[in-house]
């Protein structure tokens, strides 16, 4: 260490404890219990930590899980994987157990557990330690190897989660008693996620003091009912089995919706029965069409969506992907924003968007996953002659159903997605009066 360097240093160790607490609650926990070798001064001042404790675990997959791009290959476990989750496993509960500050600001816990791992623990610390944000996944790349965690059903009032702003869970057990329990004693709950949740058949949101302003439900296979009454909803995702009963009860702030899985078939089969007033305050409609059936005489059923904006088209095997976009866009009056993904499917150009829409508002179309084949260019050149005021093109060459995935960056460096970004620059000469943007 150099003269500058010590100086430095010596002038940081001369800030109140404080001041260096809320400097080492800016850093990661890793990065602040580092610095307990640096003297006898900072020896402990990490364990006044408040910031966000992430022992978030699946980011960092790819590195040790051996795999391939083969949708039909499983995970497989790499030694160093099993050595560095247990590494990981064995440290949550002395990180948590030489913590003293009063209250910390986030506990994000994502890998897959097992029967000797004590949750209880990590829950009643967030429960201690007034923690704001809350996540849980315990998600595993293998079926097999994952174990379920059952959340309480019951909290002490006076010591419940009532700061919580933020809870995410994935692949937890949760009784539709413990998912009241906790509407009811988290008066100050914005966002609510729930992931891979099999014993929930009937949800409801509601309640006098309810400030939730986003609900995400995702693969609840055994869900049948879902009933909404909360005023402060901004927006609402769903993906998964169809319901039987969907009640919107009273929902005025919401202006999001996301809908995939066999429920999204089932919606756009019925759209014209949700309802009106509904579809008329959306400002972004996301749908995950996937392997849909969609008939044409519903497709062009669809009612006005007069304040959308910003419209999320996702299809994967879809028998006339196009069809759904010229429908769409006659709906949308005032839309700004178009985002497309598709797998890597050659799809005929049969409805002529021109034809269709004429006059569209569009000003910025997104592309995600596309090959470029010869009728997707013929789509995009019919869409850009309806959308004269088009300014912008985003395109990214990765699949959808990659992105975010440890899959991603093995695509990302394979020659048929290089293959895919050379043909998409090769655009921009057709389009030189369009900003082009390749991810």
């Amino acid at each position: 260490m150099n003269a500058k360097e010590k100086e430095t240093e010596e002038g940081i160790s001369k800030l109140p404890d404080d001041v260096l607490i809320n400097i080492l609650s800016r850093l990661t926990i890793k990065e602040a219990a580092n610095t307990s070798v640096l003297s006898s001064r900072w020896r402990y001042l990490w364990t006044f930590f408040t910031g966000s404790l992430d022992f978030d675990d699946i980011v960092d997959m790819r590195e040790y899980v051996l795999m391939s791009l083969d949708s039909t290959t499983e995970y497989t476990y790499s030694k160093a994987y099993l050595i560095r989750r247990q590494r990981v496993l064995g440290c949550i509960d002395k990180v948590l157990g030489s913590l003293e500050a009063r209250a910390v600001e986030e506990l994000k816990i994502c890998l897959p557990i097992n029967p000797r791992c004590d949750v209880n623990n990590w829950v009643n610390f967030a429960i201690r330690k007034r923690v704001q944000r809350l996540e849980l996944d315990f998600r595993g790349p293998r079926r097999r190897d994952e174990y379920t965690f059952n959340f309480p059903s019951h909290f002490d009032i006076r010591s419940s989660f009532g700061s919580l702003t933020s809870l995410r869970l994935t692949m937890v057990s949760l009784s539709k008693e413990a998912l009241e329990n906790l509407l009811r004693h988290c008066p100050f709950l914005e966002l609510l996620s729930l992931s891979w949740i099999f014993c929930l058949t009937s949800i409801v949101v509601s309640g006098p003091s309810l400030n939730l302003k986003h609900l995400q439900l995702k693969g609840l296979r055994r869900l049948k009912d879902l009933e909404i009454d909360a005023a402060n909803l901004v927006s609402f995702q769903y993906s998964g089995q169809d319901l039987n009963n969907v009640s919107f009860k009273h929902v005025p702030s919401l202006v999001q919706m996301s809908v995939g899985g066999c429920f999204c078939e089932s919606f756009v089969n019925n759209v014209r029965q949700f309802p009106s007033l509904i579809l008329g305050q959306l400002r972004t409609l996301k749908l995950e069409l996937g392997i849909a059936t969609v008939p044409e005489d519903a497709v062009y059923g669809i009612p006005k969506l007069p304040n959308l904006k910003h419209l999320e088209l996702a299809f994967f095997i879809f028998e006339d992907r196009f069809l759904a976009c010229a429908a769409f866009l006659k709906s949308c009056p005032l839309l700004h924003k178009l985002t497309l993904k598709s797998s890597d499917l050659s799809c005929p150009y049969k409805r002529k968007i021109n034809e269709h829409n004429p006059h569209l508002s569009l000003k910025v179309v997104e592309f995600v996953g596309f090959e470029w084949h010869t009728d997707d260019v013929e789509f995009l050149m019919d869409l850009h002659e309806s959308a004269t005021t088009m300014e912008k093109i985003i395109i990214d060459h990765c699949r959808p159903n990659y992105l975010g995935s440890p899959r991603e960056l093995l695509y990302r460096n394979s020659s048929k997605y290089h293959s895919a970004r050379t043909r998409a620059m090769e655009l921009s000469s057709i389009f030189p009066q369009l900003k082009f943007e390749l991810s």
